[in-house]
């Protein structure tokens, strides 16, 4: 069996890789439109041109956000055909992880146990999959938003490792500048996550080279990384941030207080979030110290399991200076950490027989949980799409609005359907015709009134929907 996988390793390799495509497109073919869509389809439905997306994102810089990137890709995604989305997700998706697995050294060729482990992680351990991954806005503002950080990551370190591969120093340093600008203007504490990563990784280069006296800085690493502080300075400093800002920090406390209150917020969030892959993590530093591969300052320093957690857990605790964040905020936080993880685990090497078991049980038992979760959750977001559509149709047609009185009642999401990969039950529609997502829907629809009920009450009232049951 190991002869046959070494001699079929690169067609197994994108064999994977086309499973995975798979699997997340069909997730996002049963993800229908949610929570903040609507609100920016009607905005994006009232523009008739391309300049007319401009001025309304350059208007949301003004009142609400400075992620112009991400807003804008929002944009972009709901002025065309959801199918498009669907597509352009699921390869945002595959690019993220072939990122991610790009950046894990001293792996194999075509290393389908590292693949597996980048695959497994995501669908495991990824922050609010169903905001992050699915969701239109969300994402646009951090799947996407990660791809463009890590790939600027991954491009500064490329030339970095293979300096002899620079042919033109001022091309290369305008294509540095602006793909930064464009990596640092994509989420707040990610980006800067990326900046701190790349500062890391250019200190390192410029010590190496100094200590054995050649040429220690290029203009591409100068440029690069004062794009990054553009584009944060660009986000951080939009007026609509500051106003936001003020809105969210109603309530909590201000100053030293403050500040400590967050931080301890925020390790309780790191905690919930990652403490299977912390746990992993600190396994696979005391085997990394054993083995003597992390004692001296040198080795701690240049250390890709070591750089990556300074990187997340700095990207989580930037968080402190700001209002409470949601959960999805320590999305990119979680992507650098799966990569000081895995890395880790490659480093730890499998030399002995029980370190070989561990590595190989680990990715073994991730995806024996994966293929049972993804199936059970595949017919959950099904059922969750089907009632969705009979809910349109139902606000379309006015068929749950038989006293005429221009109130349409639907029926909520049933509970049984709730799961990690969607965000339909945290957005959805309320009894109370004045609720925010009630609203974009009466807009989005154009209907008068909107109120929704549980799914048994609604039954009793109007009858049950052939066709529509708990299977």
């Amino acid at each position: 069996m190991a002869v046959l996988i070494e001699r079929n390793r690169k067609r197994i390799f994108w064999l994977i890789i086309l499973v995975a495509f798979l699997m997340i497109y069909a997730y996002n073919l049963l993800t229908p439109y949610m929570s903040d869509d609507y609100f920016y389809a009607i905005e994006v439905s009232q523009a008739s041109s391309f300049w007319d997306l401009v001025k309304q994102q350059y208007g949301e810089y003004l009142s609400n956000s400075g992620r112009v990137v991400g807003q804008f890709n929002v944009r972009l995604s709901l002025s065309v055909n959801k199918q498009v989305f669907n597509l352009v997700n699921s390869l945002m998706f595959i690019g993220l992880a072939l990122l991610v697995y790009a950046n894990i050294r001293r792996r194999k060729k075509q290393d389908l146990f590292v693949l597996l482990l980048v695959l497994t992680f995501f669908w495991k351990y990824a922050v609010s999959f169903g905001q992050t991954m699915l969701w239109i806005c969300g994402a646009c503002n951090y799947l996407w938003g990660s791809v463009i950080i890590l790939g600027f990551v991954t491009f500064y370190r490329h030339f970095l490792d293979h300096p002899e591969k620079i042919k033109r120093e001022g091309a290369l340093a305008a294509a540095a500048f602006f793909f930064g600008v464009l990596a640092g203007w994509c989420n707040e504490n990610t980006s800067g996550g990326g900046l701190l990563l790349a500062l890391m990784f250019g200190m390192n280069f410029w010590w190496y080279k100094r200590k054995v006296g050649k040429s220690s800085i290029h203009p591409f690493m100068a440029t690069g990384i004062l794009g990054m502080c553009c584009g944060i300075l660009g986000m951080v400093s939009a007026p609509g941030v500051r106003s936001r800002s003020a809105t969210m920090s109603q309530g909590e406390y201000t100053g030293l207080v403050g500040l400590l209150s967050r931080t301890y917020k925020i390790t309780l969030t790191i905690r919930e979030l990652f403490f299977p892959v912390l746990a992993i993590l600190a396994i696979v530093l005391v085997l990394l110290v054993l083995q003597k591969k992390l004692v001296f300052w040198h080795q701690v320093r240049c250390n890709e399991t070591v750089l990556f957690l300074v990187a997340a857990l700095a990207t989580c605790y930037a968080l402190a200076i700001a209002p409470t964040p949601m959960d999805r905020a320590f999305f990119g936080a979680g992507i650098f950490l799966f990569i000081s993880c895995i890395q880790g685990i490659v480093d730890v090497g499998d030399g002995e027989l029980a370190l070989k078991a561990a590595r190989y049980g680990l990715a073994s038992v991730l995806c024996l949980w994966l293929f049972f979760t993804y199936l059970d959750n595949l017919v959950n977001l099904a059922r969750i799409y089907r009632e969705e559509k009979e809910r349109i149709g139902l606000i379309l047609e006015e068929k749950a609005d038989p006293q005429g009185d221009g109130i349409v009642v639907v029926p909520k999401f049933r509970e049984a359907f709730r799961n990690p990969y969607s965000d339909a039950h945290n957005s959805d529609l309320e009894d109370d015709k004045d609720y925010w997502i009630n609203l974009f829907y009466e807009v989005y629809y154009d209907v008068g009134n909107i109120t929704a009920i549980p799914r048994d009450q609604w039954n009793e009232l109007y009858g049950e929907t052939p066709g529509i049951s708990e299977n």
